[in-house]
């Protein structure tokens, strides 16, 4: 028996050489196990169960084996279970044997009527049978909606009494504010109103101490005061050209250590307050208040203590 060396390409993609016992009259199965059997000789795992192993050409092989050649190829091949096909045409007659329509309204029963009527009537008496579930969906309805309606109420009634609360609440602090500023002017009037008497009664004193002491001082001329008046002509001349007898009455100097507070300040007036800042040397401008304060400043403090902004320039 001749002698074939086999290159047998494998599943992995790789080749080896198997040599092959051929017998010129053996037929292709023949051929076939043959090679089946020595590639099992060589390396088991060359055609593994299930695979099958083939000559690329019988015809070439037997005529190289007689020729003398000792060369041949071969593959292994995986063979898939299953059938031959034809699933394409099984599904399209299953979709012929499908429904070509869903309305089967015209169509009759075996009584001879039409399918519409007795769906219809179907319909109709499902309808009839709940009509008393439908009744007691809507009394719930009804019930459930009177109640929200209560809540709702209730709620409401809720929300007023937090309104109501508040609003008190709000009302007390807004009383006791107002009262609290009320009782605050009236304790600032008192205290302004007693200030302007400790002035004048101040202001009435110093006169009068100035007035004895003008007095004391005065010299008498005895010759004068024994003299007799001489009364005026009649022909005299008018009163606009007799000399002035009057005499300008001086401003007693201010004592700011008779004063507590620059609130007691203000009952002198802006002019007063104005001349007294303009006589130290300060600015004399601004409200009624601000004088106050910058005046009552030199009852504790020098003028060279005084910050040299409160100057007049």
């Amino acid at each position: 028996m001749p002698v074939v060396v086999a290159l047998v390409r494998a599943l992995d993609g790789r080749t080896r050489c198997v040599d092959v016992d051929i017998d010129a009259t053996s037929d292709r199965d023949g051929l076939d196990r043959a090679l089946r059997d020595a590639c099992a000789r060589t390396d088991a795992r060359l055609c593994p169960k299930g695979a099958v192993v083939r000559f690329s050409s019988r015809r070439s092989l037997l005529g190289r084996a007689r020729g003398g050649s000792t060369h041949a190829r071969a593959e292994v091949t995986a063979t898939l279970i299953g059938g031959k096909g034809g699933f394409g045409t099984q599904l399209r007659t299953a979709a012929r044997r499908g429904r070509q329509t869903t309305n089967f309204d015209a169509c009759r029963d075996l009584s001879g009527r039409r399918l519409r009527a007795v769906n219809g009537e179907r319909k109709i008496a499902e309808w009839e049978a709940r009509k008393e579930e439908r009744e007691k969906e809507i009394q719930a309805e009804k019930m459930a909606s009177k109640q929200a309606s209560v809540s709702g109420e209730a709620r409401l009634r809720e929300l007023e009494e937090k309104e109501r609360e508040s609003y008190q609440a709000e009302r007390a602090l807004v009383n006791e504010s107002v009262n609290a500023a009320v009782a605050s002017g009236i304790g600032k009037a008192i205290a302004l109103e007693a200030a302007k008497r400790k002035m004048t009664r101040a202001t009435t004193i110093s006169m009068i101490q100035r007035c004895s002491f003008q007095k004391h001082r005065r010299p008498i001329n005895e010759q004068e005061s024994r003299a007799p008046r001489r009364r005026p002509e009649r022909n005299a001349e008018p009163a606009s050209t007799a000399p002035k007898t009057e005499e300008v009455q001086e401003e007693v100097e201010l004592d700011l250590k008779l004063y507590s507070s620059s609130v007691e300040l203000e009952a002198l007036g802006l002019d007063r307050l104005k001349r007294e800042l303009t006589r130290h040397g300060l600015k004399c401008g601004g409200t009624i208040t601000q004088r106050a304060e910058r005046l009552f400043l030199l009852r504790d403090k020098t003028r060279d203590e005084l910050d040299k902004k409160l100057f007049a320039k």
